[in-house]
């Protein structure tokens, strides 16, 4: 476990490509979204980028995972997260590309606002909270699929029981996906802070415009995600002046099951596309 993490103790994990395979200059750092953990990157995106060369770390922010601070989990807010990052970071010493999935995106983005885009090699975001917060894609949620606003209201509130595995997989997959495809993934779900996801809803924004400055940004969406829909992925493109892919078939949870493959080919190939694979 690296040093700089203060006393909360945040759950690291690693992988460094295999001997024989020649390592990229630039290392990667994967940031989870609400109510999980480093663990949704372990299924197939740690290894699976390690084997191509790139030397991986994914964390728990506090609360999280193995972290610390699991007791005190709705004291803390998105800016404890983005010190978490702060932390981990102390340890590089070489800017990451920084791969943030849904509110772990937004973490990122309210890093870089803060410490300069010049703290990380590239910026990838994927179904990531938008820079104005949940507000607009709550709203769109509550509108057209208002049963699953409701269980996913009651899940934000601290209610996880509320919440049937039916309308799990409908938010993190597709809807043609079998019903048991989120029991392994429910049973390793987090809380998550009510300050955090209230902060999300209300007053957590990030000026887009202290990340317009060159840096290298992939924007990815999926087609039916329930919890950030396309159209909220390609506004934060534009926002960011790059366009924003949406993959045809997955869900929220594009980092997860049979489909990540899908999800990180794209990311691979921007890798190579940016110059970052040397």
């Amino acid at each position: 476990m690296p040093d700089g993490q203060g006393d909360i103790g945040l759950e690291v994990l690693r992988a460094r490509p295999p001997e024989g395979v020649a390592a990229h200059e630039t290392p990667l750092l994967f940031l989870h979204g609400a109510y999980a953990g480093a663990w949704c990157w372990a299924e197939s995106f740690l290894p699976g980028f390690a084997a191509q060369g790139w030397d991986c770390t994914a964390f728990s922010f506090r609360g999280h995972g193995d972290s610390g601070g699991r007791q005190r989990l709705n004291a803390f807010g998105i800016d404890d997260y983005v010190k978490d990052l702060e932390a981990i970071l102390a340890d590089f010493d070489t800017p990451p590309v920084l791969i943030g999935h849904s509110m772990g995106g937004f973490v990122a983005m309210r890093y870089l606002e803060r410490a300069g885009v010049e703290k990380a090699a590239g910026l990838v975001l994927l179904s990531s909270v938008p820079p104005g917060g949940l507000w607009g894609p709550s709203l769109s949620m509550m509108a057209f699929q208002p049963s699953l606003f409701m269980e996913i209201g009651m899940l934000q509130s601290g209610d996880p029981s509320a919440v049937t595995l039916k309308a799990l997989n409908k938010a993190l997959f597709t809807p043609n996906s079998p019903d048991g495809a989120a029991d392994a993934y429910f049973a390793r779900m987090d809380g998550e802070s009510q300050r955090a996801v209230l902060e999300l809803h209300s007053n957590a924004k990030v000026d887009i415009d202290l990340l317009r400055n060159g840096l290298p940004t992939l924007v990815l969406g999926a087609e039916h995600d329930a919890l950030i829909p396309p159209a909220y992925v390609r506004a934060t493109g534009r926002q960011l002046d790059s366009r924003a892919i949406i993959l045809k078939g997955l869900g929220h949870g594009m980092m997860l099951g049979p489909d990540a493959h899908v999800t990180a080919g794209h990311i691979a190939q921007w890798l190579a596309d940016e110059g970052l694979a040397n």
